[in-house]
């Protein structure tokens, strides 16, 4: 829910806490790239992830940029700087971890020559992170993926934020599974996902639009949740089997918890369902998991990855039932989002040599001014970048839109992917207009 908040206040105890973590952030990121000797326009680009057994994709997203040749143009250099195991949990119930985030991301602006930081998933913490770091630097360039806070709270402090759109999506999974060729839509959720105020409201609300696309849509409409202290995973692998025995072979599955995609994959398979979608989870290596399959030949393209996920689909005669996302979201995004950040800070630059060319003075502007200028579109360029970073995938976004005042957000960009169906290509869905009375179902009143 839009709450207007001010910053998260943090206490002199938990600061204490976080002296720990800020030195291992020394080690972290020295560990990931070395500096490079400045030259006159150098300038450096940190992207933060969790490290690659918490999570791979966003680790492999910033591994992709700091590799790229568009890292190093322009006298750039990126650097990949990992979380502490302490502070990567996001865990609030932790003594300390908040102040540790917000200590980790505000001490990458101490190196001058750090003109932007990027930041996924945005932990608890990561707000105040931006707010410290933009009051030391105004002119640094921050910009988070993944909200773990409070929306209107990064909202404030960074001047991108970027999520999956899940109430669109909501609309557009119903739409989908029609479209395969599916009578019902039956949506699993893990109760865990009930443990997160925000993230439980964000389930109530895909729910609610849901339901009421899929009775526009002529398609049944069935909601799961796994029971509460149940293993998620292990109780949808065990149930997967009755719930499509129920709803029978025009059924389709969907989820949005990552542990539950491989146990509703090789249900859907087992069974003769389809499986629609699955919240960015829903990747070759998901379905490489469920049906034992080794991507390895492929050496990491991602055509040829799906390729291979595709000849073991069609072996089992399940063309055009099962969905993945032509490519890794969280994957995409991050390399996406640094790709940004260095366009917004190479715009910067030729501001202020043109600036300096004309003899005007250069001064940082201050705290209270965004490091993006007005003629910046943060969609299109968002837009672009990602296009750039993963060309293959079909991608579209809005600006967020608050379902109750109906204001548009000025920063926070909801992303939206494209569905390849195994065996019929992309389905297109991501091009689909949302009718707007959707988007007021399950809506949080104030």
């Amino acid at each position: 829910m839009h709450t207007r908040l001010g910053t998260r206040a943090i206490s002199a105890a938990a600061i204490a806490a976080a002296a720990l973590a800020a030195s291992l952030a020394i080690g972290a990121l020295a560990s990931c790239a070395p500096y490079k000797a400045a030259s006159k326009n150098a300038y450096r680009i940190v992207v933060i992830t969790p490290k690659e057994a918490i999570a791979p994709g966003a680790f492999a997203g910033a591994e992709d940029f700091v590799r790229s040749g568009a890292a190093k143009r322009s006298g750039a250099s990126a650097i990949h700087a990992v979380l502490p195991e302490g502070i990567a949990s996001g865990d609030r119930r932790k003594p300390g971890a908040e102040a540790a985030m917000a200590s980790f991301v505000a001490s990458q602006a101490e190196d001058p020559l750090v003109r932007a930081i990027v930041v996924d998933p945005a932990l608890p913490g990561c707000a105040e992170g931006f707010r410290e770091a933009k009051a030391a630097r105004p002119g640094i360039v921050c910009v988070a993926g993944d909200s773990r806070e409070d929306e209107l709270a990064l909202e404030s402090s960074a001047d991108l934020l970027v999520d999956l759109d899940r109430a669109y999506r909501a609309y557009l999974i119903a739409w989908e599974t029609r479209k395969m060729g599916a009578t019902s839509l039956v949506s699993v959720y893990s109760a865990a996902e009930g443990d997160d105020p925000t993230a439980a409201r964000a389930a109530a609300r895909e729910q609610a639009i849901m339901s009421a696309a899929a009775a526009d849509l002529g398609l049944k409409y069935v909601s799961i949740e796994t029971p509460p202290g149940s293993d998620p995973a292990a109780y949808a692998r065990a149930m997967t089997g009755t719930w499509l025995r129920a709803d029978g072979p025009g059924a389709a599955l969907y989820c949005s918890d990552p542990s539950l995609v491989g146990p509703l994959i090789a249900g859907a398979v087992a069974y003769g369902g389809y499986l629609v979608d699955a919240a960015a989870s829903a990747t070759c290596a998901a379905y490489a998991a469920a049906l034992g399959l080794d991507l390895g030949p492929a050496k990491g393209d991602a055509s040829k990855e799906r390729a291979i996920v595709e000849k073991a689909v069609a072996g089992l005669g399940l063309r055009g039932r099962l969905g993945l996302w032509g490519a890794d979201y969280q994957r995409s995004t991050v390399a996406g989002m640094a790709e940004f950040a260095q366009r917004v800070v190479e715009q910067a630059s030729r501001r202020e040599s043109a600036k300096a060319e004309a003899g005007s003075p250069i001064a940082e502007a201050s705290p209270a001014v965004p490091s993006l200028p007005t003629s910046v579109d943060s969609r299109s360029q968002l837009l672009a970048a990602l296009s750039s970073a993963h060309p293959e995938a079909g991608w579209s976004a809005s600006y967020d839109i608050d379902p109750v005042t109906g204001v548009k957000s000025a920063n926070r960009v909801l992303l939206r992917e494209d569905v390849y169906v195994l065996g019929s290509g992309y389905i297109q869905s991501a091009l689909q207009q949302v009718p707007i009375k959707y988007l007021a179902q399950g809506a949080p009143s104030r």
